[in-house]
């Protein structure tokens, strides 16, 4: 069960850091379900229509404000691709 221990690494690091919130913590959940689902595929290919409604996130710009934010402070490595007909790419981070 791989996503259990990055779900847990996760865990451990934001109750810590006080920059994460409610929204950061849902998205992050969002990409492990996704990773899961994908066979652990490392990088996954994401997009915010697909990660949205997992995350119950309705504004696009806090969708997109939080995926910086979680790759500015280490979380995920985030490669958006600013191409809507292309998926943007998520690293898991494994610390």
């Amino acid at each position: 069960m791989e996503s259990n221990n990055e779900l847990t690494l996760f865990m451990e690091k934001v109750k810590t850091d006080a920059r994460i919130g409610p929204l950061h913590i849902s998205i992050f959940m969002a990409i492990l379900y996704r990773w899961r689902a994908e066979g652990y595929s490392n990088p996954l290919t994401v997009s915010a229509k697909l990660l949205m409604p997992l995350a119950k996130i309705s504004g696009p710009q806090h969708f997109y404000r939080c995926m910086k934010q979680l790759h500015e402070f280490g979380y995920i490595r985030y490669e958006p691709s600013n191409n809507p007909a292309k998926p943007s790419q998520v690293f898991i981070l494994k610390e």
